[in-house]
């Protein structure tokens, strides 16, 4: 057996982050993730203030996008983000640059795999294999940090991670310079497909079935052979924060922003609030309530509106003519992207018919 104050399991951004804080704030923590090469399906696109914020070197930027379009049957529009652009990262070398850090702050790293866990009153053993070896860790509390199929989840808590399956290809024959949002029932259903750049190349895919991915080919006129693969997505529901000494970050504690789906930057949020609790020694409960404090109403907001306009084609048509005000973009992009809050209630809902009124007299 081997002590270690904090067990961290997954070595992606969430993990990898909650490393390196808790090391910065002089806590032994030992971070293991399965497969230290390991390229997991995702879009790579980072808010670009997260760089800043969590102190990570812009080189590992390979692109920038600075336009949204969104775009339903032959209607299209184009949404200007060049003032809180979206960086495309690629995850391999990304999430390596993370682990990293971590290890240069003093984090311990090992390539294993997570077995299984047992709680006590005042620490935890945790099981996992490293190479062929079977080795016993005994921690204070373990982060999970291990994504959308958290094992860790389904032994503490019982249950899974609420998720989509999402069905995407990458392709070569067309190159993307900016993040487009297809909807629609066809290619969607009650979500969005996507056309987006790539570390390497560009990706498309939907958050719907198989059938929907073919339709978003057609319409994207793509008749080039492509290799079409299913991962999930983790949703906004059952959130869970902290039970039996463990605490769940990320994917894991469904901690994924609704409506664009967008994670890596929340999960590393959720991270830097979780080391900072265990360097200060606070009671664990205080990192849900920071949490809720600084991204709750986003994520509730964004839940709302998701609801709303992707409800059906009709609500899509509507979000569609409001999304034509220069100023409805202005209000979401800085809510978004920025730290504007927004509140869905029935004032909202008087203002979007007075700017659809507006928009039909002129």
């Amino acid at each position: 057996m081997i002590e270690t104050e904090i067990l961290i399991v997954g070595g992606g951004p969430a993990g990898a982050t909650a490393a390196k804080y808790l090391s910065m704030g002089g806590v032994d923590n030992l971070l293991v993730q399965r497969n230290l090469t390991f390229k997991k399906p995702c879009g790579g696109g980072i808010r670009i203030d997260g760089f800043d914020e969590f102190d990570i070197s812009q080189e590992l930027i390979k692109k920038r996008v600075n336009e949204l379009v969104l775009v339903y049957k032959k209607s299209q529009i184009s949404i200007d983000i060049s003032k809180t652009p979206i960086a495309i990262v690629d995850r391999v070398a990304f999430d390596s640059a993370l682990r990293d850090e971590a290890q240069k702050k003093g984090t311990t790293l090992y390539e294993a795999s997570f077995v299984s866990l047992e709680i006590f009153d005042d620490y935890v053993v945790s099981t996992i294999k490293k190479e062929n070896e079977y080795i016993e860790v005994k921690s204070k509390y373990v982060i999970a940090a291990d994504g959308v199929n958290s094992k860790i989840r389904k032994q503490v808590n019982g249950d899974e991670v609420s998720s989509f399956m999402t069905h995407y290809c990458d392709i070569t024959s067309q190159q993307y310079s900016s993040c487009t949002f297809h909807v629609g029932e066809k290619v969607a259903k009650q979500n969005y497909a996507w056309a987006f750049p790539h570390a390497d190349g560009s990706n498309i895919g939907t958050v719907a079935d198989s059938g929907c991915l073919e339709q978003l080919k057609a319409d994207l006129n793509i008749s080039e052979k492509t290799r079409d693969l299913g991962y999930k997505i983790p949703t906004y529901h059952n959130t869970l924060f902290f039970k039996d000494r463990v605490f769940f970050v990320g994917d894991s504690a469904s901690q994924v922003l609704p409506f664009t789906y967008e994670g890596i930057y929340y999960a590393m949020g959720a991270a830097k609030i979780v080391a900072d609790v265990i360097v200060h020694a606070d009671e664990p409960s205080v990192y849900e309530k920071r949490w809720k404090q600084k991204y709750k109403r986003k994520f509730d907001t964004l839940l709302k509106l998701q609801k709303l306009f992707l409800r059906n084609n009709f609500m899509i048509s509507i979000m569609m003519r409001l999304y034509r005000s220069k100023y409805i973009q202005k209000q979401m992009v800085e809510m978004w992207l920025g730290d504007r809050e927004l509140e869905v209630n029935a004032a909202f809902a008087l203002r979007v018919i007075k700017r659809l009124i507006k928009r039909r007299d002129k």
